[in-house]
């Protein structure tokens, strides 16, 4: 039994390694885990596919679609941020 538990990850498990692996690269034995997880478990797959399509939505909306003029903070708002710095 041990040998299983060593080789197979539970879904808490697989789901922060599925989480971590889309900012970081896994251990290659974490990776094996997850994978071989994933292909048992209908849940952690679906989980990961969720995952991917949330991420990539999320980079489209905050970094395709932002123009120069989003990015730059109105002269008034400027001012109200420097007056309130020196009040402090």
């Amino acid at each position: 039994m041990e040998f299983i538990n060593n080789i197979l990850h539970n879904c808490e498990e697989t789901s922060l390694n599925i989480v971590k692996s889309e900012e970081t690269s896994l251990s290659v034995s974490a990776w094996l885990k997850m994978k071989f997880h994933i292909a048992f478990c209908k849940c952690c797959r679906n989980f990961g596919k969720q995952t991917k399509a949330m991420d990539k939505a999320l980079q489209h909306h905050f970094h395709e679609n932002i123009s120069q003029q989003e990015t730059i903070a109105p002269r008034e708002l400027k001012e109200r941020i420097k007056e309130n710095l020196q009040k402090m």
